[in-house]
């Protein structure tokens, strides 16, 4: 094999192994662009452990989990208001169905509303009674690990 063989092979190596290099780091970036991948804390409902992403500004809630392609398996998004009151959560641009757990200001449940459509955009859905936390998790699960109204939850960091 002549030298200029040798160069060809190995530039063409180079781009090869370049090109995987670049598509490990998009794919790397789209997954982290996904917020309810980012866990910074954890809701414990008894030995029940949730980790969840934090919408506690008026940008970050209004954004939710709109636009993500999914919402990891056992985890959720905790939106935290100022102040309890009644919210409305709408499914704009959502591609997967969700539970909406309302949590009161003391951290008791005071609510779910369970398996909310994408589809049922442009409804509006609001807590039975004032909440100042709402827990936005895969639809089924607050009844498939058995939340239910009325239990006390804690959060940590």
């Amino acid at each position: 094999m002549n030298s200029t063989n040798k160069k060809s092979i190995h530039a063409i190596f180079i781009l090869i192994v370049g090109g995987a290099v670049i598509a490990a780091v998009v794919l790397l970036l789209l997954r982290s662009s996904n917020p309810a991948e980012h866990a910074v804390g954890v809701l414990r409902a008894g030995p029940l452990e949730i980790p969840v992403s934090i919408a506690d500004t008026e940008a970050s809630r209004e954004q939710g989990l709109s636009g993500t392609l999914s919402l990891l398996a056992n985890s959720g998004k905790l939106f935290v208001f100022p102040s309890p009151g009644n919210y409305g959560f709408w499914m704009k641009d959502m591609n997967y169905a969700l539970d909406f757990v309302w949590i009161g200001s003391d951290l008791k449940i005071v609510g779910i509303t369970p398996d909310i459509a994408a589809s049922t955009y442009p409804q509006i859905f609001y807590p039975p009674a004032p909440a100042q936390y709402v827990l936005e998790v895969n639809s089924g699960f607050s009844t498939r690990v058995g939340l239910k109204v009325g239990e006390q939850l804690s959060y940590k960091k």
